[in-house]
């Protein structure tokens, strides 16, 4: 299969997968390198095709972009973060993405897509075994999520919870 045969066909499979894909499933589907996928995303994306790339893989921006959201400001110290996310994902919420204002490089955003408390546990476990640190503490805590609900009623519960908790910054 040529490369832009190949890129077409991930594109068609990302098109038809109901949750993110992880580069090596991709990789075997297509019978190449992980690293070869991750190019092809690369230039899939740059010819602006919306492919997001989360802690659980690979998915279309269109499918995320579903419901109502709305970016909220939330500010906690590192290890509330479980129960800050249990708080969103237990009233219905997504949790789109994390961004925090660094004075250097300003904005730095990342995708997280998680949705249940199972993607939940999976994230904080993810930060703990590649001892990683939440963007959150370049910032002391303060970070913006983006917050996907089926309807803005939600959306006010989520952020009445957040409120109740003194997760809400404001």
């Amino acid at each position: 299969m040529e490369a832009d045969q190949r890129r077409q066909a991930i594109k068609d499979y990302l098109d038809k997968a109901e949750e993110a894909v992880v580069a090596r499933t991709l990789a075997s589907a297509f019978n190449v390198s992980r690293q070869v996928i991750v190019g092809d995303i690369a230039l899939l994306r740059a010819s602006g095709i919306g492919i997001v790339s989360t802690p659980k893989g690979y998915i279309m921006r269109s499918q995320i972009e579903e419901g109502v959201c709305e970016s909220i400001v939330c500010q906690h110290l590192p290890e509330e973060t479980k129960e800050e996310l249990y708080a969103i994902v237990d009233l219905g919420g997504e949790v789109i993405d994390v961004t925090v204002e660094h004075p250097i490089y300003g904005q730095i955003r990342g995708d997280l897509t998680i949705s249940n408390r199972l993607e939940v546990d999976e994230f904080i476990e993810k930060i703990k075994n590649n001892q990683s640190a939440l963007l959150s503490n370049l910032t002391e805590g303060l970070h913006t999520h983006t917050i996907k609900a089926k309807n803005k009623d939600r959306l006010e519960k989520i952020k009445e919870k957040l409120k109740s908790k003194g997760f809400l910054y404001e």
